[in-house]
């Protein structure tokens, strides 16, 4: 992890040591991080037994032997019930705080978890992956802002960048899970997994409320001392007078001010000014991309392409399902430790002209094998499905939650991050309930239109993608609204400890971008 704030630690001394495993505040807010990361891992379990379960005789059998259209609804109501949990998720996080959110996600996924496990026909198996898909959402909501307003801000960047990396750990064991259960000939085959898919839910039930609670949130709630002794605890071991503690203080009070002044924000807030219509504008095009990469094909419809290119039997499908997920994960690891070195935008253009380049080759050995079975052409194809997701985990996994996180104010962390969820489930229902019959029926040439619209992805992001690298996260409003950075200085500098012409770099900086506009 790297230092991504642009503060000076010679100037805002900071009690902590730099090497941040060998600080004991800075450890305890990874460990925090750690078990909100938790939350992505019911996410990743629940979406890689979706694509296991297609492989496995017993499920298929117990559920009438679904057509394209059935798999496509039975996938897409994930997404559908996440939509309902969004919506759900914001006012409780905004409400009651980001833990709170965070346990009654946890607990739907709980309970959808248990509906699975005990299906007997496809109409549980349905409302089952709406509840699942109505928990995820709500930690998607609370898990993010509280990593990131837990975090110190040496390492913000980093951690939250990890935060999605954790999907793939859960579907690395949900993926070996089913390699071993698939052998059985009997419903334990998918039950086994769907009864293991509740131990996350419930870990998380019950460790959430060993993470403090959002500085920021009880700022907002009056709750000023509070957050004082968090940030002091955390941030400098216990030190309540640090100057990046009173600094920190004083920014989110200027923040949370300033916020009360223009309005409560609703979501129609959201859109009113041209700096929020821009930051959301942002919001909603990552949420485009990322569901619109092509990647999805691979996650949940693996199991038809290996059928399409003639690798049937179940050991070898689920066998090379599991170790595309430890591939997924290493990658997706790299992009997150890459985020705080390179930046976002280029992991964004790297992950995109890259899912490009490996695109190419799978539609040319797709087309090969359809034409002559050529069993070179099929295996040449898995290595290039390899390829896009390893495209795809540079950029696209480590970013998608860091990046909205980051360029959201408090005001509109919950609901932005809402409006992204929504947006990315809806999209996702779409998509996956086209997929599987675009795949049916015109097979490899689908590829092809993802193809194109990664092409210009990667233009949009060249020209819309701000930096976000080396700010903290009340610095990152100056992206989109100057006026407001000013008016926060000024709310800073008003503030006990700090003079009208303050040393901090931070606020120099700040303030040399204003004036130069």
């Amino acid at each position: 992890m790297v230092d991504t704030t642009s503060y000076d630690n010679a100037v805002l001394a900071n009690n902590t040591n730099l090497v941040w495993y060998k600080d004991a505040g800075i450890r305890k807010t990874v460990l925090f991080s750690c078990i909100c990361f938790v939350a992505q891992v019911t996410a990743g379990f629940d979406e890689a037994t979706a694509g296991s379960f297609q492989a496995m005789k017993p499920w298929q059998e117990h559920l009438g032997y679904p057509s394209p259209s059935r798999i496509g609804l039975i996938t897409s109501m994930l997404y559908a019930g996440g939509v309902v949990g969004a919506l759900i998720g914001a006012p409780i996080a905004d409400t009651w705080g980001r833990r709170v959110v965070m346990f009654t996600g946890a607990s739907t996924c709980l309970l959808g978890s248990i509906l699975q496990s005990c299906s007997v026909n496809v109409g549980m198996f349905i409302v089952s992956r709406a509840l699942i898909g109505a928990g995820v959402t709500q930690s998607l909501i609370g898990g993010p802002s509280l990593v990131a307003e837990i975090a110190h801000p040496r390492i913000r960047g980093s951690i939250l960048s990890f935060y999605n990396v954790l999907w793939y750990a859960g579907s690395i064991v949900a993926s070996w899970i089913c390699f071993g259960s698939g052998h059985l000939n009997n419903n334990w085959s998918w039950r086994t997994a769907s009864v293991a898919q509740v131990v996350p839910s419930l870990f998380v039930m019950i460790m959430i409320w060993v993470v403090p609670e959002s500085p920021r949130f009880l700022m907002t709630k009056g709750r000023r001392e509070e957050a004082h002794a968090i940030l002091a605890m955390y941030h400098a071991n216990g030190d309540r007078d640090d100057a990046l503690v009173l600094f920190e203080l004083s920014e989110i009070d200027a923040a949370v001010e300033l916020d009360a002044h223009h309005s409560k924000q609703s979501y129609v807030n959201l859109l009113k000014g041209r700096e929020n219509r821009k930051r959301m504008f942002v919001v909603a095009m990552v949420a485009v991309f990322v569901v619109f990469s092509g990647q999805v094909i691979i996650t949940y419809y693996f199991v038809p392409i290996l059928n399409s290119v003639g690798i049937t039997g179940t050991d070898q499908q689920t066998g090379i399902n599991g170790g595309m997920q430890i591939w997924n994960f290493l990658v997706a690891a790299l992009g997150a430790f890459l985020v705080g070195r390179l930046g976002a935008r280029v992991l964004w253009l790297a992950s995109f002209i890259g899912m490009v380049i490996a695109n190419i080759p799978l539609i040319i050995t797709s087309a090969v094998y359809n034409q002559n079975g050529s069993l070179g052409a099929a295996y040449v194809s898995i290595v290039c499905l390899f390829l896009y997701n390893a495209a795809f985990n540079i950029g696209c996994n480590p970013l998608p939650y860091s990046y909205t996180t980051e360029i959201l104010p408090y005001s509109m962390r919950a609901k932005g991050l809402c409006v992204f969820n929504v947006l990315c489930w809806v999209f996702s229902v779409c998509t996956n309930y086209v997929n599987p019959i675009g795949l049916a029926n015109i097979g490899w040439k689908y590829y092809i239109v993802y193809l194109g619209l990664d092409l210009i992805f990667i233009v949009a992001i060249y020209f819309t993608f701000p930096e976000t690298k080396g700010q903290t996260l009340e610095e990152l409003d100056r992206l989109f609204d100057k006026t407001r950075t000013a008016d926060l200085i000024e709310g800073i500098e008003s503030e006990k400890g700090f003079e009208k012409k303050s040393s901090s770099p931070v606020i120099n900086e700040m303030k040399d971008d204003n004036s130069s506009q």
